[in-house]
């Protein structure tokens, strides 16, 4: 019941939040560069394409931050795994609960306060595994690591700096 009661808090206030639009706007956001998928190893030209889908991610997070809310951008994004979103949601609702008056400390998928603003191009890629690490473009030293899972024919991303990625996978800060 506690975390029905929290869920249920958290959901209301991200919810509540008001913003003037325009009556001419479109009441969903629109998310940047998340409408396609990528292509499956079998059909990509190599595995070096199957990163992209990582790449486009973080890239569009990046440019929705101030836009949108990291939970509803998640749960929009075609690019994210259902494992992600829930272990998204997990994170914002334990932050919560510990501190009710500030939530979170830092962004669990750049794992930082701070981010590149220019966006991420990738750094390494190891295709068997999935991993992915992606540096800042314009800070070379702000590296993120991801990780990409197939689920239901499409490649997503599964992790994300802090979001659903071992402590022996994640890059040291």
């Amino acid at each position: 019941m506690k975390h029905f009661l929290i869920l249920t808090f958290v959901i209301s206030f991200f919810s509540c939040q008001s913003v003037k639009k325009n009556p001419s706007e479109a009441s969903e956001p629109e998310l940047p560069n998340t409408d396609l998928y990528e292509p499956l190893e079998s059909e990509a030209s190599s595995d070096e394409e199957n990163y992209q889908a990582a790449i486009n991610f973080i890239n569009s997070y990046i440019e929705s931050i101030g836009e949108v809310e990291i939970l509803e951008f998640v749960r929009n994004s075609p690019l994210a795994s259902e494992k992600l979103k829930s272990e998204l949601e997990n994170i914002v609702i334990l932050a919560w609960e510990e501190n009710p008056k500030i939530g979170l400390l830092a962004d669990p998928l750049v794992d930082a306060q701070d981010y590149p603003a220019n966006g991420f191009e990738l750094y390494e890629h190891n295709a068997a595994t999935g991993y992915v690490i992606v540096k800042g473009i314009d800070w070379d030293e702000f590296k993120l690591a991801m990780q990409l899972v197939k689920e239901d024919g499409h490649i997503l991303v599964d992790g994300c700096g802090i979001v659903n990625m071992p402590k022996a996978k994640r890059v040291e800060r």
